[in-house]
């Protein structure tokens, strides 16, 4: 018995030596792995990209970005649950990390459980627009025709169920009192597209992908879901002061790692980070996909993702919300 117990705190001593002296050594190995779950050429992507250059300067090793796209996210964030905690795998995402949690029952992991924060980095503005055709050219005005019996007055595309521009237009449903017909799109292209050829007369949707249409008068702005007005149309009012107040739906971008990651590790890749965003390249990059710099701790990005998970489960309940 004796034999045991002291077989059994020698495994434990050198297992928290072991990982004490992988901390310390951290990155001393690579690549380090920023996985997307998003498909090449996007905007996370292109973030992603600016960013993983600044950190293999700062922490002097190879980082590069691997795109696992599918199952809105879903895939990226399972392999990443599913990684060895050492630091090297991380998942570089938007809230659908939040989302997905109050969108699916059966989930091979769960976001709180398996997953701790690393860095808030920056958030992305999200856009109500119409077909210039369309005949709401204010919130007020197409929340009003809304009530009434025509299908098209309350028709939105999105760029799929559970997107983040889903759940910003159920959230204002649900503030609104009002029944809105929306049409998922397997991704924000298919759906700004057919709001362009004037198929669907509504989108919501990032304020990104649409600016190029807007530019050429193809789409026209009509709130922004952000809780101030985007500095890149700062004619368009906020949902909040369209007659929400508090309302902020902002998509935001973070890193995150398997919870059983080291606290040193952690430490090492969110001082890492946040010296990364400072350079002037990475903020471009971040400017140039319609965002803001916004960081955030370990901590506080823990806690972001607990409250948004509360938020999103009953939004999904009020709206009665189902997966594809």
């Amino acid at each position: 018995m004796h034999k045991i117990i002291a077989t059994t705190a020698a495994a434990t001593f050198i297992g928290l030596t072991t990982g004490s002296v992988s901390a310390q050594d951290f990155p001393s190995k690579g690549p380090i792995k920023l996985i997307v779950g998003y498909a090449p050429g996007g905007g996370t992507d292109a973030i992603a990209r600016a960013l993983n250059g600044k950190l293999s300067e700062i922490l002097k090793q190879t980082v590069v970005v691997e795109n696992k796209s599918g199952a809105g996210g879903t895939l990226s964030t399972d392999y990443v649950a599913k990684a060895a905690p050492d630091g090297y795998t991380i998942s570089f995402t938007l809230n659908n990390h939040s989302i997905n949690q109050a969108l699916y029952a059966n989930l091979p992991f769960n976001t709180e459980r398996d997953l701790r924060g690393v860095a808030l980095i920056g958030s992305l503005t999200q856009l109500f627009a119409a077909n210039p055709s369309a005949p709401a050219k204010t919130l007020q005005e197409f929340l009003a025709q809304a009530k009434g019996t025509e299908a098209r007055n309350k028709t939105y595309a999105s760029g799929g169920v559970g997107s983040p521009g889903h759940f910003a237009a159920a959230y204002l449903e649900f503030l609104a009192k009002a029944q809105l017909i929306h049409v998922p799109y397997r991704g924000a292209g298919p759906a700004i597209a057919d709001v362009v050829g004037n198929h669907v007369p509504y989108i919501l949707s990032t304020l990104s992908g649409l600016l190029s249409n807007i530019k050429a008068g193809k789409l026209h702005p009509i709130a922004v879901t952000s809780k101030e007005r985007s500095p890149l149309l700062p004619n368009v009012p906020t949902i909040a002061e369209s007659g929400f107040p508090g309302y902020d739906m902002d998509t935001w971008i973070a890193m995150f790692v398997p919870r059983q990651t080291p606290d040193a590790v952690v430490d090492i890749l969110y001082k890492a980070t946040m010296e990364a965003v400072k350079a002037p390249d990475v903020q471009d990059r971040i400017t140039s996909q319609a965002g803001i710099v916004r960081t955030g701790t370990p901590a506080q990005l823990d806690a972001l993702v607990k409250t948004e998970i509360a938020q999103f489960t009953k939004i999904v309940k009020d709206s009665n919300i189902k997966p594809e």
